[in-house]
């Protein structure tokens, strides 16, 4: 009897291992994924220069879709059941259709401080539509840490509209809306999850979020003609990263953590936007933006703990 708890506890070690390294990988995917999205910023803005956020969208949709079915087909990825059709239509329209649009439209005449603020309410909403929805657990850390990362985002906002006018645009509630549609496509896509792997769920609502946009087609191919070549190159690198791969990457993270802890870590895409634009666009983050940049580092770390 004695000689048989040395294997007890070496089988719960080799089980804590396989679940950490699931967790691992999990987050590894999510860090990805969050700095595809960081670069998007200034790589959209580029790209809106020369086409109108609809066609824009529809574009960067198409070409991406392309890719992931594509992937689906050559490794022979399942196929939806029936009853998985509606919650994966109603996903791409949410988390593709809907997101994209008032992302694209709100970022046509908000600057990135108050954009940054606006969308980094996924978090919040996410967190809440997971605990009424999915009957997620929501304990007092997870709180305090979402609470910290919106403070660290707000004080990023603030440094790089200079401290003093955090103003919003009207086009504002076009990124309230792509938060909120965000948010409930996440918790709409979640249980999918269970049945299906991440890569074709994600091509599969990409199809739904595509056909969503078909609107905006009058016109594209004259504008993809017409666009100069940085606009394009922007389009493709929009197209094949921080949309079919990043997404994907979003989806593995989500089948395998919870909405808060997976959505919480959406506030480190101002941190990592630093860097990025710092190189690329030659802008300097203030002394305020790096302190809340430290303040929302700290608030997505609280979440990710885990509990005893």
């Amino acid at each position: 009897m004695r000689g048989d708890i040395p294997s007890l506890r070496n089988r719960r070690l080799v089980a804590n291992r396989g679940v950490s390294t699931a967790d691992r990988r999990a987050l590894a995917a999510l860090g990805l994924a969050l700095l595809l999205w960081a670069t998007s910023f200034p790589a959209t803005h580029i790209a809106l220069s020369a086409y109108a956020p609809g066609q824009l969208a529809l574009a960067r949709y198409t070409l991406a879709t392309l890719v992931l079915l594509a992937y689906c087909i050559l490794v022979r990825a399942p196929l939806p059941r029936r009853a998985d059709l509606f919650p994966l239509a109603l996903t791409g329209l949410l988390c593709g259709t809907a997101y994209q649009l008032g992302f694209n439209f709100g970022m046509r005449t908000v600057s990135s401080g108050p954009a940054a603020v606006l969308v980094d309410t996924v978090p919040i909403l996410a967190a809440l539509f997971g605990y009424f929805f999915l009957r997620e657990p929501l304990g007092a850390r997870a709180v305090a840490g979402i609470a910290l990362g919106f403070i660290g985002t707000v004080l990023i906002a603030s440094g790089e509209a200079g401290a003093a006018d955090l103003s919003f645009e009207p086009g504002a509630g076009y990124l309230l809306l792509a938060a909120l549609a965000f948010s409930l496509g996440s918790v709409v896509q979640k249980p999918l999850l269970a049945r299906l792997p991440a890569v074709p769920v994600t091509a599969y609502y990409f199809v739904a979020a595509t056909l969503g946009l078909c609107v905006f087609a009058p016109g594209l191919p004259a504008s993809i003609a017409a666009a100069p070549a940085s606009a394009n190159w922007a389009l493709l690198f929009l197209a094949l990263f921080p949309a079919a791969l990043a997404f994907a990457l979003w989806s593995y993270a989500l089948a395998r953590l919870p909405v808060a802890q997976v959505s919480s870590s959406l506030y480190l895409v101002p941190v990592l936007t630093f860097p990025i634009a710092w190189v690329w666009l030659g802008e300097v983050p203030s002394a305020l933006s790096f302190g809340g940049g430290a303040i929302a580092l700290a608030g997505v770390l609280l979440v990710q703990l885990k509990r005893d």
